[in-house]
């Protein structure tokens, strides 16, 4: 990313100034027409990727003098003419959109030819942008499905279709409400924009600093200390970010070196880092993005999601935590040393408290008010920065320096996460427009269940896979949308309930930065941690075993997303936890002490089984588990005889 300077420096600050006050003023004011805040902020997302990401990288950082350099490629703190050019198309054709979004929406094919052209332009700067912010998975994924729909008469058989010319795919992306100013970009500009700009604030103000002393305060008096504050502060962190990468990223430079100062080797450092960190995604309140995008589809509060997401993510840490005790155990790492835990005192200081309290106390409550997800979050924006700035006795230049660092997050925000996720999602956007036109959808729903018949097992092993292919190729968020859009409608036709089916995908969605080939998590932590990065993806792997297994628990009993009785709910939740300890104590080979292969296999036999709902299932599970431990118990006797 560019280091702007001179003109351009303030020409950024002014944009992304102005950007970032349409955001909270749509939020606490009201969101405008779709297709009005959906152009305003594409265009401002176009001034900011092309502004700010340069064509090539490493052309740029070269910093060649040259007529080429200059007009393709730019210099550190300056765009180059494409990019200016391309700034300029992006501002042209959103501007014709909002100016004539009346016209647009009510008339059904009539157009201009200029019109066509306006929307192949936007078409190559979305893929283009998108490359440029994010890699060139998601515009060749949109390529493709752009070549489904124009070829789809050549192909032969069950998915082959009559096939759409270039003229009706150009008018259905820019002159209908389907295309690029569809869900996604309604949903981004309308409602995730605010929590984009809301956790750089949090981290800002130090709700973040706060979160890490809570997580060395608890975790640090556990075996394993140092592991156990990463989960804590993932976990904690995820309520910010959202994000696996920015959560390694922003933890892991803390908590892995820290976890392999007292023994633990990179590769179980970094995977410890990168399970918590994914984990960080199904974290309420706020969520990652693609929770948000659930609550949409599903036509639900954003609470309802909330809420069903709490116990199984607080499952899916409890299997991590579990499994670096049981790890450190066996290795004989074990608490934090005194000098590295923070005082009571520190921890629990007035001011961090309050910081932390006021903006997600407000979050919470009005998010229980069911009132909008977006204005419960510039509430919260608002009130966290009004405490910074008021917080102590602080002189004028303080006080500055504080809005300045308010600032500075803010643009952060708009930069790197808004402008980013922003041009990814209407890409995205792209790709579902074309699922819907070429009834892809349909078709992969009865091709499924064409294989799978009426077993629903089936059903969800075959989603799995595809879901857990596309999470590894792209963001969670892009991997979610495209196969809820592909294969949500094919589990809720099998009787699964719409809740239950979009977690399920979500899960694997996430899942998907842990595993191998393209397991972006791990390869954050990897630059952290060093070490061999497919071991590393082995044992993140065992660590979220319970993850890969809880989806098909909370389809077949719902009670793990808060769905039916308190009693069925609390029964399902102390099963799933016990199969949680006793898959971790397999796996990880300690209980009570080192398991023996006996023993080990008895504990994941018996886990495995507690997380198939069934009171048969369920005391069998148990029974296999208690032999694990009862035999624990006969050697550790053994040996105090053999002793004595």
């Amino acid at each position: 990313m560019r280091e702007l300077a001179g003109f351009w420096k303030w020409a950024g600050r002014v944009m992304v100034a102005v950007w970032v006050a349409l955001v909270i003023y749509t939020a606490l004011i009201g969101a405008w027409h779709p297709v009005i805040q959906g152009s305003i902020f594409l265009g401002f997302t176009f001034l900011t990727v092309f502004l700010y990401f340069p064509l090539s990288k490493t052309q740029m950082t070269k910093n060649t003098p040259g007529f080429w350099a200059r007009l393709l490629f730019g210099r550190k703190d300056s765009p180059a003419v494409l990019d200016v050019l391309m700034m300029a198309a992006g501002v042209v054709v959103c501007s014709y959109v909002l100016w004539n979004w009346e016209e647009i929406t009510r008339q059904r094919w009539m157009y201009q030819s200029y019109e066509l052209v306006f929307s192949g332009i936007l078409g190559v700067l979305l893929l283009e942008g998108t490359r440029r912010t994010t890699g060139y998975i998601i515009p060749i994924l949109a390529l493709a499905f752009l070549c489904y729909a124009f070829f789809g008469d050549l192909i032969p058989g069950f998915f082959g279709h009559p096939g759409f010319p270039l003229v009706e795919v150009l008018y259905h992306y820019y002159m209908m409400t389907e295309g690029y100013w569809g869900m996604l970009t309604d949903l981004t500009s309308r409602v995730i924009a605010i929590f984009l700009l809301l956790g750089p604030v949090l981290f800002a103000t130090g709700v973040g600093d706060t979160f890490m002393n809570l997580a060395r305060f608890f975790g640090g008096r556990m075996s394993g200390g140092a592991g156990q504050i990463a989960v804590i502060s993932s976990a904690c962190f995820g309520t910010l970010s959202g994000s696996a990468v920015a959560n390694v990223a922003t933890t892991g430079t803390f908590t892995i070196p820290t976890m392999k100062k007292l023994g633990f080797r990179p590769e179980l450092a970094g995977a410890i880092e990168a399970s918590a960190s994914s984990g960080g995604q199904i974290m309420p309140p706020i969520m990652g993005v693609g929770a948000f995008v659930m609550a949409e589809l599903l036509g639900i509060p954003y609470l309802y999601v909330c809420v069903a997401a709490i116990i199984p993510a607080l499952i899916y840490f409890f299997g991590v935590g579990a499994g670096v005790f049981f790890s450190a155990k066996r290795q004989g790492l074990g608490k934090l040393p005194p000098e590295l835990m923070p005082q009571a005192r520190e921890v629990f200081d007035p001011r961090a408290m309050v910081n932390l309290l006021i903006p997600i106390g407000l979050l919470l409550y009005l998010l229980f008010l069911l009132l909008p997800a977006q204005l419960a979050a510039a509430v919260a924006l608002v009130a966290s920065m009004a405490t910074y700035l008021i917080s102590g006795i602080l002189s004028p230049q303080r006080t500055k320096e504080r809005l300045v660092h308010l600032a500075q997050a803010l643009s952060s925000g708009a930069i790197t996460a808004l402008a980013t996720l922003m041009v990814m999602a209407v890409c995205v956007q792209m790709a579902v427009s074309l699922v819907a036109l070429t009834g892809l959808a349909v078709k992969m729903s009865e091709a499924i269940l064409s294989l799978a018949g009426v077993n629903v097992f089936l059903a969800l092993f075959l989603t799995m896979v595809i879901i857990m292919i596309l999470g590894m190729g792209m963001p969670t968020t892009a991997a979610y949308i495209i196969g809820a859009a592909v294969l949500g409608s094919t589990l809720m036709g099998m009787d699964i309930q719409g809740i239950s089916a979009h977690m399920f995908i979500f899960y694997y969605a996430v899942l998907g930065n842990i595993s191998p080939p393209v397991c972006v998590a791990i390869y954050t932590a990897v630059t952290i941690a060093g070490g061999n990065w497919l071991r590393m993806a082995g044992i993140a792997m065992s660590l979220c075993l319970a993850a890969y297994l809880l989806p098909y628990t909370f389809v077949y009993h719902p009670g793990l997303l808060m769905q039916g009785t308190p009693w069925s709910i609390l029964t399902i939740t102390l099963t799933a936890c016990l199969g949680v300890l006793s898959v971790s104590a397999g796996i990880f080979g300690y209980f009570r002490g080192p398991a023996i292969t006996r023993e080990r296999i008895l504990f994941i036999a018996g886990g495995l089984l507690l997380f198939v709902p069934g009171v048969f299932t369920d005391s069998l599970g148990t029974i296999l588990a208690a032999l694990g431990l009862l035999s624990q118990v006969i050697r550790g006797k053994s040996r105090a005889v053999a002793i004595a």
